[in-house]
């Protein structure tokens, strides 16, 4: 038994470290000059894992700087490494000059005991300490169901935010009610209402002809008529057109609500666009704006210099003729006010229809004297849904759009999260609504689900054979010498650098495909080397279930970063 605990840490930064190290010596034997110390050393697993675990292409970029061979630069630097006492075995040089580590096998081992010791905190670390961060999503208007699309914004947002908790950061979410009284969309939900509503009482009305068609409408009206009776249908048109605006607006949001909890997101706040104007912190906005001197009339308007400040295309008006504020004011206001609460730094996701929005939004937070680059603006890509190759449309019902309360209804809220969080929001998302049902492995969630569920099968299995389960610490973790056993090793112990780098990109995609390299790496492992078949010694037994608990730790905890279940049966 490999004796002691020793903790495993970041096992790239560490090797990042070991080159950086071995360049500055390099440098102070006159070998490298001076100015490679500056080098930034990245370290990332080779593609072809015959060249060990882990790589870095440092001496290709220093080989200009140094005046020399990129190959002769690698032999400098590989000769001051020093590899006593770290996760190294052995450093070789590929190629042109690429560097590559092979790590020591009790090093693979130990990373067993820090699972162990961390159980549902392994993979969390500290690379965003410091940062209180506000991430706002969804936010969609308040007249209609959340859709499809809002619910790719929900999962990646939501994932976003266990992400960056993992990596140390504090993090609050926010949903932002477009309630503004001068909301044109508002007046004409209220409409739309109030005419369901005369429908539902027998009287013959029109919905307004840029009104909302959904059929939602039809059923909230028909509750307000059951709740209500004929209450409102004697009020005079335009007031009854203002009561049911406030009962539309009530009622979308509760339903928003609802189908983003069943989808496992809640929001820390409901921020209303309305509570800005009852503040007075729009006016204060646009007063503050004008002090800076950053906004100009003409026309009778009041505009803002989004050119001069952000490069936008053209100057937008904060203050109609009419004396109305723009959405570029309210949204000005808005920010200010997070940064005020403390927040450091500032995350938007919006949809890609929304890219001209960018550099208003920006212009604005320059004008009030915050800088632009502390809020980063996410646009998400198109969610195309398909069944047996033919495209899904929206429905009458929600008004031409597809619900999220409907997908999560056919395929459940795993699978609905899992392939809104399957590839990049730069990209457009599309996924067959009867693959994501489907149990077997050409279903992505299945397969990552199913890597859970496996290793609990196997444990299960020898729980019920009579096989006391043994934690790493007590098992003889030296026997595991198999290359699928080390593999599977180095897969999972490269879990805190795959969260640290998801956080950091802001791409919980990166997550699902590793996943599948565990996968991967646990079936090899489960076929060539199985824990429970007659013949296998006891010390070499209980170290492969030592494994498969440890992997099935990693794969819980990575799925919760998805926001994912981990079943222990499928």
């Amino acid at each position: 038994m490999v004796s002691g605990q020793r903790r495993i840490t970041l096992v790239t930064d560490e090797l990042a470290t070991l080159v950086a190290d071995a360049i500055a010596r390099a440098c102070g034997d006159g070998l490298l000059p001076d100015a490679c110390r500056k080098c930034s050393v990245e370290i990332e697993p080779p593609r072809n894992k015959q060249f060990g675990d882990y790589a870095t292409n440092v001496a290709l970029a220093l080989a200009r700087t140094a005046g020399t061979s990129s190959r002769e630069v690698a032999e400098r630097v590989v000769e001051r490494i020093a590899i006593d006492g770290t996760p190294v075995a052995a450093v070789e040089i590929a190629g042109p000059g690429f560097i590559n580590f092979r790590l020591r096998t009790d090093w693979l081992h130990d990373a067993m005991l820090e699972v162990e010791r961390l159980g549902a905190g392994f993979g969390r670390g500290s690379s965003m300490a410091g940062r209180r961060i506000l991430l706002e999503f969804v936010s969609a208007n308040p007249t209609g169901p959340i859709s499809v699309v809002n619910g790719r914004a929900a999962a990646l947002g939501d994932s976003l935010r266990r992400l960056f908790q993992a990596s140390g950061a504090e993090v609050a979410t926010e949903f932002y009610v477009n309630d503004a009284l001068n909301s044109t969309q508002l007046d004409l939900l209220g409409a739309s209402l109030a005419a369901r509503y005369m429908q539902a009482l027998g009287v013959n009305e029109a919905v307004p002809p840029d009104g909302y068609q959904g059929d939602y409408l039809v059923s909230m009206a028909q509750d307000i008529a059951s709740e209500a009776g004929a209450v409102y249908r004697d009020v005079p048109q335009a007031e009854r057109a203002n009561v049911f605006r406030a009962l539309a607006t009530e009622r979308m949001i509760a339903q928003q609500r609802e189908d983003l909890a069943a989808f496992g997101v809640e929001f820390d706040r409901w921020f209303f666009e309305s509570s800005l104007y009852q503040s007075g912190e729009v006016r204060a906005a646009i007063e503050q704006m004008k002090q800076a001197g950053w906004t100009y009339e003409r026309d009778g308007a009041l505009w803002l210099k989004t050119t001069e400040l952000t490069g936008d295309d053209q100057d937008r008006v904060l203050v109609r003729s009419n004396e109305r504020e723009t959405y570029v004011a309210a949204d000005a206001a808005y920010h200010k006010n997070k940064f005020d609460r403390g927040f450091t730094h500032l995350i938007n996701i919006w949809g890609a229809d929304h890219h001209g929005y960018v550099a208003r939004l920006k212009a604005g937070i320059a004008a009030l004297g915050y800088d632009p680059a502390r809020c980063t603006i996410i646009l998400t890509q198109m969610v195309l849904l398909t069944r047996g190759g033919e495209l899904v449309r929206g429905s009458k019902r929600a008004g031409d759009i597809v619900p999220l309360a409907d997908l999560v209804d056919e395929v459940g809220r795993d699978a609905a999260r899992y392939y809104c969080l399957l590839t990049s929001y730069e990209t457009t998302a599309t996924f067959d609504l009867e693959q994501a049902k489907r149990q077997s492995n050409d279903n992505p969630v299945f397969y990552a689900q199913y890597a859970h569920a496996r290793c609990s099968a196997v444990l299960r299995k020898a729980t019920e054979e009579g096989v006391a389960l043994r934690p790493a610490s007590e098992v003889d973790r030296s026997v595991l010498q198999h290359p699928k056993e080390l593999e599977l090793l180095r897969t999972l112990a490269a879990f805190p650098r795959e969260v640290r780098q998801a956080a950091e990109a802001m791409a919980p995609h990166r997550l699902t495909a590793y996943v599948r390299v565990i996968g991967q790496a646990l079936h090899q492992f489960y076929e060539e080397c199985p824990a429970l078949k007659d013949g296998v010694a006891p010390e070499v037994r209980d170290s492969r279930l030592a494994l498969f608990a440890t992997t099935r730790t990693v794969v819980a905890n990575l799925l919760g970063l998805l926001g994912v279940s981990a079943p222990d049966r499928m």
